[in-house]
């Protein structure tokens, strides 16, 4: 949400039934198979035996037009991966509402980072994603298998932590048990992680190829929506004390529940081919050490691990100092609701703008409006108006504008990043190559405000001891700023490299496994 976290995140993409989805398929690639693609093969050694290419040759080594996208027969297929998404979505809107909630019952900055730690599981879940990618029940199904039980589980973790909450939560006067929380939201997240894999490589089968790029569509509208439904949902009903937040995760957990037990008995998973069956845990975790081998794949890796540093604190931190200096967090919220159609219908319209060879384009040309958008939020959190006389609707306009700015950006670069990881996706390998490269992308969202919530507690001074007050959150929004102009003008020539690169190159080939 990744990123959001979006909220981050990835996912499916072709459905060309027999080479789509499986980790076991990969092995595949490893070996040609006799038929077109062998033949090609041979060619370049015809060609030095001294004999040109005639012109039927080469045209068999024209890449086949691509189709376009035809959505007859797949709109229950968006709905569902839809309705997926927006599961995962849930749980990232909650972790936002949570550090609010915090802050008013006396949490530091430091201890906010702390709970930051909750939503790590994305980043790390490339350890077991081979293991799921290989190991399930042929009567149940390969997606199933794991996406089935972590739901049941997450609805379950909900239904705890809404009957203890008032525990957890504490007082006023004592701090709430943060280890505890971030226990609790780290075990749902590594849940949700897990469902995220399973659904990443149902998507790749689920979808015919020449929609691929809708994956990003439904990831994106799916988890922003869930995202609304956990964190503006909320502190709307709490605002006008219809559900308490105990009430509100109950009923999630109830949904979650119930959600999946329709899913699992109402979509069934074509069976795998005999040649398709995965060929177990170690052969997964190999392709994956050939994927990371692959020049293109570690200089997006790159990329992605350090694009969104300079947004940080805009993101993570602003909210918490508007709140601080007097803005109540429902107002927060309603400034979210105003734009939830915006975050709804941007992944829709996107799709049309990401689509053809250069999806990163699209996230190039927002960066700097991203960019811009912290040094303006700061000023804005510097002339909050105090809370003592009433908000002016100027301000409140100034700080709508602004958020509809970073959101806009935000989306079109999730989107654009997502449609990119389809295009260069290989099918064959399963989930484990979109696993790999949602890692990538997650890893570059979950660091950077961990980073922000520790930078600015330990660089505020405040108090007797200090010769001299300062806020470190404009300390570190002007470092921010700074870090993503250096971004935009060092890293230039790299994403030209990967808009440049064609598809064969972010393959696993023979010689990466030898």
């Amino acid at each position: 949400m990744a990123e959001k976290s979006s909220p981050a995140k990835p996912n499916p993409a072709a459905s060309t039934p027999k080479a789509a989805s499986s980790a076991g398929a990969s092995a595949r690639t490893l070996t040609p198979r006799a038929g077109p693609k062998a033949k090609t093969q041979i060619r370049p050694e015809v060609k030095s035996a001294g004999k040109p290419p005639t012109e039927s040759a080469k045209k068999a080594e024209a890449p086949a037009p691509e189709k376009a996208p035809d959505l007859t027969g797949e709109y229950g297929n968006l709905a569902l991966l839809f309705l997926l998404y927006t599961l995962q979505g849930i749980p990232m809107g909650l972790g936002q509402v949570f550090p609010m909630i915090l802050k008013e019952y006396g949490a530091s900055y430091a201890d906010l980072g702390v709970f930051s730690l909750q939503s790590w599981p994305f980043v790390l879940k490339l350890l077991w994603a081979p293991l799921v990618d290989s190991v399930y029940f042929r009567s149940i199904g390969r997606r199933k298998t794991w996406m089935v039980p972590s739901q049941l589980l997450i609805g379950l973790l909900m239904l705890y932590t809404a009957t203890q909450l008032e525990s957890l939560i504490g007082t006023r006067e004592d701090k709430p048990a943060i280890n505890t929380l971030t226990g609790l939201f780290l075990a749902m997240n590594f849940l949700c992680a897990t469902q995220d894999i399973a659904v990443d490589g149902w998507a790749l089968t689920m979808l015919r190829k020449e929609n691929s790029n809708y994956q990003a569509t439904c990831n994106a509208a799916g988890q922003t929506f869930g995202y609304a439904l956990g964190f503006t949902g909320f502190t709307v009903l709490d605002h006008f004390k219809l559900l308490s937040l105990s009430s509100f995760l109950f009923g999630n957990g109830i949904f979650f529940l119930v959600v999946t037990f329709l899913v699992a008995v109402g979509k069934t998973e074509k069976p795998l081919p005999a040649e398709e069956e995965p060929e177990g845990i170690v052969t997964s975790y190999g392709q994956m050490l050939h994927m990371i081998e692959l020049k293109h794949v570690r200089t997006l890796f790159v990329i992605l691990v350090t694009w969104k540093a300079p947004f940080a604190v805009c993101e993570s931190v602003a909210p918490l100092k508007f709140q601080e200096y007097g803005i109540p967090k429902e107002h927060i919220a309603y400034v979210t609701s105003l734009l939830m159609p915006m975050y709804i219908l941007l992944p829709l319209l996107a799709s049309s703008w990401t689509g053809g060879s250069n999806p990163l384009k699209l996230a190039i040309t927002v960066y700097p409006l991203r960019v811009l958008t912290g040094p303006v939020t700061a000023a804005l959190a510097f002339y909050t108006p105090p809370s003592v006389t009433p908000i002016p609707w100027v301000f409140y306009t100034l700080l709508v504008l602004t958020i509809a700015g970073a959101a806009t950006a935000s989306e079109l670069m999730f989107v654009s990043q997502m449609a990119f990881f389809a295009h260069v996706s290989d099918p064959t390998l399963g989930g484990t190559y979109m696993t790999l490269l949602n890692t990538m992308g997650n890893l570059g969202g979950r660091w950077p405000p961990t980073a922000a919530f520790f930078l600015v507690d330990a660089l505020s001074c405040k108090g007797d001891g200090c010769s001299y007050q300062y806020d470190g959150f404009y300390v570190v929004t002007a470092l921010c700023a700074v870090l993503g102009v250096l971004w935009l003008v060092l890293t230039k020539s790299l994403v030209k490299q990967l808009q440049d690169s064609q598809p064969s190159e972010w393959k696993v080939t023979k010689k990466h496994a030898d």
